[in-house]
């Protein structure tokens, strides 16, 4: 099993997040990101059914998802990277930057970032503000996260011609 940090080069750390999530049932990564399902991350919900009970955002925030679902302990699967982007939607930037440093998630959390800086043009200014108190961390090499365009959805070329591409958020 190749883990996120080895994918990007990184040394994985024990995380105390990752052990309050198993006390509230979260187990493994799937059963994090059927959370983040029904959280919001519809997109991915053919892939990963919601999760039927959710310890409630008191349990385990916005925020702390985003970086259980970003841990480079974790199995590397880019459908969790997939629904980080989604659910950022629904965080306080300044808290999620906070965990992510603690949680050593900045790299691939500033990975979204900046796909969302250049291709959310309704959020640009929120992505900035999230690289910002992220620090602008060192970039992955490319590659080795998913594409920004993963985390959009293309809906084709409208009448004018123009593609159209929707940055995929958090839906209720």
């Amino acid at each position: 099993m190749i883990t996120l940090a080895r994918q990007i080069g990184e040394t994985a750390h024990c995380s105390l997040l990752q052990r309050k999530a198993r006390r509230h049932g979260l187990a493994d990564l799937t059963s994090i990101i059927r959370l983040a399902v029904a959280r919001g991350a519809r997109h991915y919900a053919s892939v990963y059914p919601p999760a039927e009970s959710d310890p409630g955002a008191e349990a385990i925030s916005h925020e702390e998802l985003v970086a259980l679902l970003l841990l480079g302990a974790q199995p590397f699967e880019p459908f969790a990277l997939r629904c980080a982007a989604q659910i950022i939607s629904r965080c306080d930037l300044h808290r999620l930057s906070l965990i992510a440093r603690r949680e050593r998630v900045s790299r691939p959390l500033a990975h979204i970032a900046r796909a969302g800086v250049a291709h959310d043009s309704g959020q640009a200014a929120r992505w900035l503000q999230l690289l910002q108190l992220l620090g602008s961390p060192p970039p992955v090499p490319s590659g080795r996260l998913p594409h920004w365009s993963r985390f959009v959805s293309h809906s084709g070329t409208t009448r004018l011609g123009i593609p159209h591409t929707d940055w995929l958020h958090a839906r209720p």
